[in-house]
């Protein structure tokens, strides 16, 4: 069990460091062979089971659910809200939609738990991501509000704002000006998916 436990943690890290990696944010690597060997020896010579051996589908099903949470736990709200809702002010192109796939992915939840919605209706969530200054227009008018504040909302959701993933694909080159810019997007994100948690009313 705390192998599978390991697992499960490195499988999110992985994530998350993949995410980074393409986002250019962070360089890290991480390397399971240290410790796995560490880990075979605390099962006192028990095989640790591989990513290869297991299922597709068991690995799959671990990858969408979130971090800390078992599988089932990210359908446990009934109400018909969800966790966490993404909202722009269009729908997304093909580079667009990837990038926020990937973001999802790395947070660890499944994507029709965590919407990027473009138009009403919304769906109800516990925290709101708004991506870009005309998604905020479109969804919070007379709003105003820089990449990385928060507010709360009239229906009572933390609302967090960031850069919108349109914004940031329209550079081509990588500069330190918008190595910031993503590094804010996935700041502002991260915090948000760690509200999740501490919001106990929606």
């Amino acid at each position: 069990m705390a192998v599978n436990g390991l697992e499960y943690i490195l499988d999110g890290l992985e994530a998350e460091l993949e995410l980074e990696r393409e986002l250019g944010v962070r360089e890290v690597e991480i390397d399971r062979s240290l410790l796995k060997g560490a880990a075979a020896e605390a099962k006192a010579g028990t095989p640790v089971p591989r990513e290869a051996d297991r299922p597709k589908e068991q690995a799959a099903e671990r990858a969408r659910a979130p971090v800390g949470a078992s599988p089932k736990a990210r359908d446990a709200d009934a109400s018909g809200s969800v966790p966490i809702c993404f909202l722009h002010d269009s729908a997304l192109t093909p580079p667009g939609e990837e990038m926020m796939s990937k973001i999802v992915a790395a947070l660890r939840f499944d994507p029709s738990r965590a919407p990027v919605v473009f138009a009403p209706p919304r769906p109800h969530a516990k925290v709101v991501v708004v991506l870009g200054a005309l998604a905020l227009r479109k969804w919070f008018p007379g709003r105003k509000a820089e990449p990385g504040a928060s507010f709360v909302a009239d229906g009572g959701e933390e609302v967090l704002v960031t850069y919108s993933p349109s914004y940031i694909l329209r550079f081509r080159t990588v500069t330190p000006a918008v190595q910031n810019i993503k590094k804010s997007m996935w700041a502002t994100i991260k915090t948000a998916a760690g509200r999740i948690g501490d919001r106990q009313d929606a």
